[in-house]
C-alpha cells in the first residue's frame, strides 16, 4: 500500500511539471507574437514627454512659435515682419521606419506655408520690461495629412526682412539682429478610429547642438507655444529730430542725421562777479541698455568731446557701463556721439564755493527741470534717459554776488579808533564847561 501511494505521488508530480512547462511555452509564444506585432506599428518615444505638444483625443495638437523682440525704452517699436519657414526633411524614425515626406505645395499633404509675426508702433514695451513677445498663431492652421507617420521639418527664420531707417547721408540709424538657430520639428500623425488622420504630438529640438534636449513650451493652454526665436532691435540715440512731424519709423530723411550727438551737456555760469574762466568738475556714469549685449554691433567704445578734447572711452566688459570725469568752463560742452537709444546717465557736478547749481534738460525730446541745488554742495542729476530724439542737459552755476556798501572793511579798525577819540574829546569838553 505504501509503495502504491509513493508511485501515485511521483506520477502527479510529473504531470504538474508538464502542465507548468506547457503554460510557460504558451506564454512565451504569446509574448513573442505580441512583440513582433508591436514592432510592426510605428512607436514614438516622445509622445508623452512634457516637452511635447499633444492632441486632445482625436483633435489635432495646436502649436505656435513665439517671437521675442528685445528692445530698449525710449525707442518706437519698428514696423517689422519676421518670417519662419518649414522645410520637409528625410530621415529615419526611432522604429527604423523612414520619415514621411510632406508635400512642398499641397496643404492636405503636410505642406506648411511660411508663418509670420508682425510688429508696429502699436506694440509698446511694458514698464520694467526689455522685450515684446508675439506669436504666429497655430502653425498647423489649414494643414492636414493624407496618411499617418512621422514627419520632420527644418524650422528657421528668414533674415534681412527689415529695411533700416536711412539718414540724409544714407547711413543706417537702426538695426535688427536675426536669430540664426534652426530646429527640427517632429510631427507625429496618427489614424483616427473611423477615417482620416490627426496630429497626435509635436516636439522641437535645436539643430547643431549635440545632446540638446527638446524645447519645452512656455505655455500649453489651448495652444502649445514655444520660445524659439529671439531678435534684438537697436537704434542710435538722438538722431530723430523732435520737431519732425512725420512718424519716428518713417522720419523726414533730409533732417534725420546720424552725425547728431546722442547726448550734449552744456555749462553756463551766471552772475555779475562770477568767474567764467573757472573749471567746474563733473563725473558722468552711463548705463547702456541691455540690448547692447545682443546687438548686431555692440558698442564697446564711446567717443566723447569736451572743451577742446576728444577721447575714446572703453565700455566695461559687461558691455553696459562706463564712467568719465571731465571739466567744463562757461560756454563749453561735453558731448557723446554714439550712445544707443535706451541708455541712461547720471551726472554729478562737484560743489564750488559761492556757486549754486541748477539743471534744465531734454529727455528724448521732452523738456524737464531739476530743482536748484545748495550753494557749494555737489549737485547730481540722476538716471536720465537717452532716447531716439533730442537729449541735452544745461548745468547753470549761479554765483552769490557781493552787495557793495561803500564801506571798506579793511579800514574799519582805524575808523573805530578815530570815532572813539572824537567821543572822548567831546566828553572831556563837556566836563570842563560844567566845571
Amino acid at each position: 500500500m505504501i509503495i502504491y501511494e509513493k508511485r501515485n505521488l511521483k506520477t502527479k508530480g510529473i504531470i504538474m511539471k508538464k502542465r507548468f512547462l506547457k503554460k510557460l511555452v504558451t506564454a512565451s509564444i504569446a509574448a513573442v507574437t505580441a512583440l513582433s506585432v508591436f514592432r510592426g506599428v510605428p512607436t514614438f518615444a516622445d509622445d508623452n514627454d512634457v516637452a511635447t505638444a499633444k492632441a486632445t483625443g482625436e483633435t489635432s495638437a495646436k502649436v505656435a512659435i513665439n517671437k521675442t523682440l528685445n528692445i530698449a525704452e525710449g525707442i518706437t517699436t519698428p514696423k517689422a515682419t519676421f518670417r519662419f519657414t518649414f522645410t520637409p526633411q528625410p530621415g529615419t524614425s526611432s522604429n527604423d521606419a523612414p520619415y514621411q515626406m510632406a508635400s512642398n505645395s499641397e496643404s492636405n499633404k503636410g505642406f506648411i506655408p511660411d508663418r509670420t509675426v508682425t510688429y508696429s508702433e502699436a506694440d509698446r514695451l511694458a514698464s520694467g520690461q526689455s522685450s515684446i513677445k508675439k506669436d504666429t498663431g497655430d502653425i498647423f492652421a489649414g494643414v492636414s495629412y493624407d496618411h499617418a507617420g512621422e514627419y520632420v521639418y527644418l524650422v528657421k527664420e528668414t533674415d534681412k526682412t527689415y529695411t533700416p531707417i536711412k539718414d540724409k547721408n544714407d547711413q543706417d540709424i537702426d538695426a535688427v539682429k536675426y536669430d540664426t538657430r534652426t530646429y527640427k520639428m517632429h510631427v507625429i500623425v496618427k489614424n483616427k478610429e473611423n477615417s482620416g488622420t490627426f496630429i497626435s504630438s509635436v516636439y522641437f529640438r535645436e539643430e547643431n547642438k549635440p545632446g540638446a534636449a527638446k524645447v519645452a513650451p512656455s505655455s500649453n493652454s489651448n495652444i502649445f507655444k514655444y520660445d524659439l526665436f529671439e531678435n534684438t532691435y537697436t537704434k542710435n540715440g538722438g538722431k530723430i529730430d523732435p520737431t519732425d512731424p512725420k512718424h519716428p519709423n518713417e522720419p523726414t530723411k533730409d533732417i534725420t542725421d546720424n552725425a547728431k550727438k546722442s547726448l550734449t551737456i552744456l555749462k553756463k555760469v551766471d552772475g555779475g562777479t562770477a568767474d567764467r574762466t573757472k573749471d567746474f568738475q563733473f563725473e558722468i556714469t552711463v548705463k547702456l541698455p541691455k540690448t547692447n549685449e545682443t546687438a548686431v554691433s555692440p558698442v564697446t567704445q564711446i567717443t566723447v568731446h569736451y572743451g577742446d578734447k576728444t577721447e575714446n572711452v572703453d565700455v566695461a566688459t559687461d558691455k553696459v557701463t562706463f564712467t568719465k570725469t571731465f571739466t567744463l568752463k562757461h560756454g563749453q560742452e561735453f558731448a557723446i556721439a554714439n550712445l544707443p537709444a535706451g541708455s541712461r546717465y547720471t551726472v554729478k557736478e562737484t560743489g564750488s564755493k559761492g556757486y549754486t547749481a541748477t539743471s534744465k534738460y531734454t529727455e528724448n525730446g521732452e523738456s524737464k527741470t531739476k530743482s536748484d541745488g545748495t550753494q557749494a554742495q555737489d549737485y547730481t542729476v540722476e538716471n536720465v534717459l537717452v532716447g531716439e530724439k533730442l537729449n541735452d542737459n544745461t548745468f547753470t552755476n549761479k554765483f552769490q554776488d557781493v552787495t557793495p556798501t561803500g564801506l571798506l572793511i579793511d579800514n574799519l579798525p582805524f575808523i573805530l579808533m578815530i570815532g572813539l577819540g572824537l567821543a572822548g574829546f567831546v566828553a572831556l569838553s563837556k566836563k570842563r564847561r560844567q566845571a
